[in-house]
């Protein structure tokens, strides 16, 4: 087995207090994302969480097949063991045995994307999908104004993505893409009226540390095999 384990920056515990099925903001983005998924697949079907954190994801979306995990922090673990998760499966030790795997948020977290991207690809059976989910897009109008996204964390990404050269490095690895989409409306972050109007006096210099969530800044993505 491959001793290797999934890397990251320090997320301590209290990271994940706002992630057990606490935050009615994450939950209704939860639902995007799984009509988004059922749009593809079964969620009957065997799945790899990269970077699952407590399990809530898989749990809220009522993800009924075989679950496995990947997470760093023991305390988030131990929680998504109760959620029905298990770890002794991964995209490091496992090949053509996921149907599939999802990056829900963690892509840029992740040391060694590109290699865990590879690795995914190996995993995956024949026909499977890849969903890189809740994703910061650094080719959005935002981010090219003002190089920052809210989803984005300084000191925990090791991996700024964008549409473009997600898309590209996974056709490397040999994915087919399928299709992108940018959650705005029904995101659960969406406030039109504030956000247009920060991002406007934004522009204008002011406000300049608050963040707002904006079309274009996330993207879910979705990848076969």
């Amino acid at each position: 087995m491959n001793k290797k384990k999934i890397k990251s920056v320090k997320f301590n515990n209290s990271y994940f207090l706002k992630r057990n099925l606490n935050d009615k903001k994450r939950l209704k983005s939860f639902l995007y994302e799984r009509d988004f998924i059922k749009k593809f697949v079964s969620l009957n079907t065997k799945v790899c969480d990269i970077g699952c954190s407590t399990g809530e994801f898989l749990k809220f979306i009522n993800w009924t097949g075989k679950k496995y995990g990947m997470e760093v922090n023991k305390r988030a673990i131990a929680l998504a063991k109760k959620n029905n998760i298990k770890f002794n499966h991964n995209v490091l030790n496992k090949k053509n045995y996921f149907n599939v795997i999802i990056f829900r948020g963690t892509v840029q977290h992740v040391d060694q994307p590109f290699f865990y991207l590879q690795k995914s690809y190996e995993a995956l059976k024949k026909g499977g999908y890849l969903f890189i989910l809740a994703t910061p897009n650094i080719s959005s109008v935002y981010y090219r104004l003002f190089q920052t996204l809210p989803a984005l964390d300084e000191n925990r990404n090791f991996y700024l993505p964008s549409f473009s050269n997600l898309k590209k490095i996974s056709e490397i690895y040999g994915f087919k893409f399928i299709e992108v989409n940018y959650p705005y409306l029904k995101s659960g972050y969406e406030n039109i009226f504030f956000d247009y109007l920060i991002f406007t006096l934004k522009i204008f210099g002011l406000f300049k540390k608050k963040n707002i969530s904006f079309p274009g800044n996330m993207m879910n993505l979705v990848f076969k095999k």
